[in-house]
């Protein structure tokens, strides 16, 4: 007898998510996401997760932006961004410089490789995309991104609520 769960399976092979939980289909969609960005800028030699590219895009459009302004942009904390910049700053891509005026703050700034790399995430995350959500139509993928938008509106205000209840 296996030692594994059976694994319930679609008739095309695919594994079944549950009716009507919504996390776990979301959970699903930000997995393929990955996995696909992964490969897709694995062979055009940049190894970035899909959180590091957009810290890269936000970096590039805010150069010196401080460490703190950009976990608030991300609504992430501090810490957390420090884990996904350690590996930027590692790969030589970000700068983190002490603010002139203020020697608490950390400025960040891409490098010359950095900024390669912020245009190779911008150039082809379109791309990407489109493969991802190959089976909508643009029409489609409005509606999917402004119900995103939405979905993802309605849950920060639930976690605000939640903060203030506590």
């Amino acid at each position: 007898m296996s030692s594994e769960p059976n694994t319930p399976e679609g008739e095309d092979g695919r594994a079944v998510l549950l009716d009507g939980v919504v996390g776990i289909r979301i959970r699903r969609l930000q997995s393929l996401f990955g996995s696909h960005w992964q490969n897709w800028f694995r062979v055009r030699s940049l190894a970035v997760t899909p959180v590091q590219g957009g810290v890269l895009l936000l970096i590039r459009r805010y150069p010196g932006i401080s460490q703190i302004a950009l976990a608030r942009r991300l609504r992430i904390e501090p810490p957390t961004l420090v884990q996904t910049l350690t590996p930027l700053i590692a790969q030589k891509l970000v700068e983190r410089d002490r603010a002139a005026d203020d020697g608490r703050v950390y400025e960040l700034r891409l490098t010359r490789a950095g900024l390669d790399a912020a245009a190779l995430v911008e150039s082809s995350t379109p791309q990407h995309e489109a493969d991802l959500l190959r089976f909508l139509s643009v029409e489609e993928r409005q509606v999917f991104l402004a119900l995103l938008d939405k979905a993802i509106a309605g849950a920060e205000a639930a976690i605000e609520e939640q903060e203030k209840a506590e």
